[in-house]
């Protein structure tokens, strides 16, 4: 007793110091699977991270005016210019356009005179600097051609009226709040956060929806088999033992824990239920311990791989899991006994499956499913977005155009070397901070060039405008200081380019971002062998080298056949699939064990155990998210198939002995 009073304790305070230090959960998918093996990957899952918070605002009306007015009800764009508006103001001829440089360098007065009076006596000017202190307009300018930079604009389309705004997003909230505005109004959303948001909604309501199912299911099973629905309570509380034991230790290791840890976590359910199972009807066994501490080991050797697969998620499932069976194994070996149910038992009725048929069918599908594998590590491809959201980005594309940019990184020792080397790029239609300001030398060459216009027609253009001019005042802006770097900066000395076309240099963000998962797919084909190794040779010694064989063979042909079944129906095997082979690994290895090691009863908790784990992945298998189907579809076809061969390849103790004495009979 006294060793379940220190368990409770040591739980009870863990738990709350868990919560006290409860994490946020990381919701974005790239901080999830991609983790940089190199300075230009970092750099790519950054330019991938920022482009996901951008938000595209869509108005539509029968007229310009009525698009408009939808747009002044929304939120405008959140980049503050005025800063840079006033340093233009302070600096009038530091930054000039590309346009006047030529003017000022080839000495043409006379069109620079000319253009800037037009810009002088037009009624709609725009001067962020008074006529006297920048006569030639130079501010005016410059700010000028930044207009094409700022995004928002309008277009006519089949005979309606848009107009556009865009946002960066900082949380669900704020797409909540754009959502609930743009219903049941001609208002159109699109970019990454509308789609995770969306996504992630109607998700969370499938698997509660799923989770419902399941666990009706699971009370409904317990209740024929065992003729009381007092054996969920211990069952259930096993399982949430075991969620918070992993959740605990995970908090405390990690600084954020993803929300795909917890959806591949999802796992425990299965594992947690054959424990308890086993418990109640194979308890009593002598060789009850030996099976349940030989499959917690084992499973968390293997998931434990997974701590080196260098992937940031698949490290937190490692840990999560394995704590997580550790404390189920505690749980059910302390807390367990402390229940006491009385319970009769259902008889399952035996359905002969033809050993040779099903063997033959495996080894069909295993070969020409080998002959249809086919690898898809396109980021494009894990998801298919639904018709309303469909529809937003057609429409976006058809009526704006957008250009589907590359970007330049950008290396140097500071913001201004940065700077300098997108203005020796000189790169048309790129957008990058040179956009905005100019180098230290490229201003002191840009004063120097005004210098000599003041010098050389200074006195010719006052007399040409009747009016006292004022001769700026000389001086460099300090470049380091400028309000858009965070902007176009991933870090102190990375920037960035975008263009609207590969040029030499030029990365395209998806498709750098598939050659990251495919390399992070062949890590994990890598680490599969090894595990599989690593088993062997542990049930070796614990099982000796022919029951090792045994418990190994089925868990490897159902990894294989999984993956043939699906490359046969056309699946492309993803990252995804091929994760959910170390759940199938830890799984099978269940099955396996507990059939090799214990009596009669041990079929019935392993039948269960397969029934209802493979029934919640098979609802799962039916989401709408690519990522969660792929995974829970894997799952549900290696379960299954697991178990079915388990019956095959393993006799337990119990079937031996009765083949025995039915031999000798």
């Amino acid at each position: 007793m006294i060793k379940k009073i220190l368990f409770l304790i040591f739980s009870i305070l863990l738990f709350i110091s868990a919560l006290l230090y409860s994490v946020k959960p990381e919701t974005e998918l790239m901080q999830a699977f991609i983790s940089p093996d190199s300075a230009l990957e970092k750099n790519i899952v950054k330019l991938a991270s920022l482009s996901s918070k951008r938000v595209n605002i869509i108005f539509e009306g029968e007229s310009l005016e009525e698009a408009e007015s939808l747009k002044a009800d929304f939120p405008q764009n959140n980049t503050n210019f005025q800063d840079v508006i006033e340093i233009y103001k302070k600096y009038p001829v530091n930054f000039l356009s590309d346009k006047k440089r030529e003017l000022i360098k080839e000495k043409n007065y006379n069109e620079l005179e000319r253009t800037a009076l037009e810009g002088i006596y037009n009624p709609f000017g725009f001067y962020p600097v008074p006529i006297n202190q920048d006569p030639y307009l130079l501010s005016t300018d410059f700010v000028t051609q930044l207009a094409k930079f700022a995004g928002d604009s309008t277009a006519e389309y089949n005979g309606k009226y848009y107009a556009i705004s865009h946002l960066d997003i900082q949380n669900d909230s704020d797409i909540k709040e754009l959502a609930k505005k743009a219903e049941h109004k001609s208002v159109y959303l699109t970019g990454t956060p509308v789609h995770s948001y969306f996504t992630s909604a109607k998700s969370n309501i499938e698997i509660n929806i799923i989770c419902i199912i399941s666990s009706v299911a699971l009370i409904l099973l317990c209740k024929f088999y065992f003729k009381s629905f007092k054996i969920v309570l211990p069952i259930v509380l096993s399982i949430l033992f075991g969620f918070m034991f992993g959740y605990s230790f995970s908090a405390l290791i990690f600084q954020k824990l993803h929300i795909l840890t917890f959806v591949f976590s999802t796992s425990l359910i299965g594992i947690s239920l054959d424990y308890s199972l086993h418990y109640f009807l194979t308890g009593d066994e002598t060789g009850f311990k030996k099976s349940l501490t030989s499959s917690m080991v084992t499973t968390v050797l293997a998931f434990s791989a997974l701590l080196f697969s260098n992937i940031e998620v698949l490290r937190q499932i490692a840990v999560f899991t394995s704590f997580g069976l550790f404390g189920v194994y505690l749980f059910v070996l302390i807390i367990l006994p402390l229940f006491k149910v009385k319970q009769g038992f259902a008889e399952f009725k035996r359905i002969t499956i033809p050993k040779r048929a099903v063997l033959i069918l495996v080894i069909f599908i295993i070969i020409a499913g080998s002959f249809k594998l086919n690898f898809n590590d396109n980021i494009r491809s894990f998801y298919s977005p639904p018709k309303n959201l469909a529809y937003a980005e057609s429409l976006y594309k058809k009526v704006f155009n957008p250009p589907n940019p590359e970007f330049i990184i950008l290396n140097g020792n500071s913001t201004d070397e940065i700077i300098e080397r997108q203005e020796e790029l000189n790169l048309k239609d790129a957008l990058g901070l040179a956009n905005f300001i100019s180098s230290k030398s490229r201003q002191n060459e840009n004063i120097s060039l005004v210098k000599t216009l003041y010098k050389e027609d200074w006195k010719n253009y006052q007399k040409l405008l009747g009016f006292k001019l004022k001769e700026p005042e000389y001086k460099v802006y300090d470049t380091e200081n400028f309000p858009l770097n965070k902007e176009f900066m991933l870090d102190k000395n990375t920037g960035f380019v975008m263009v609207n076309h590969a040029v030499d240099g030029s990365i395209n963000i998806p498709d750098e971002i598939s050659g990251i998962l495919k390399r992070l797919r062949l890590q994990c084909l890598k680490l599969l062998p090894a595990v599989f190794i690593i088993l062997f040779v542990f049930l070796s010694f614990i099982y000796g080298i022919k029951n090792a064989a045994k418990i190994s063979l089925s868990p490897l042909v159902s990894v294989i056949f999984t993956v043939s079944l699906l490359s046969l129906t056309g699946e492309s095997i993803n990252l995804f699939n091929i994760l959910a082979l170390f759940l199938i690994i830890g799984f099978s290895l269940d099955y396996s064990i507990f059939r090799l090691n214990s009596g009669e009863k041990s079929k019935d908790a392993v039948f269960m155990s397969a029934l209802s784990t493979a029934f919640s992945f098979f609802l799962l298998s039916f989401t709408g998210f690519k990522l969660i189907n792929s995974l829970a579809s894997t799952l549900c076809i290696g379960i299954t198939c697991s178990y079915i061969l388990s019956l095959f390849m393993i006799k337990s103790k119990h079937e031996q002995e009765k083949r025995s004495q039915t031999g000798n009979n």
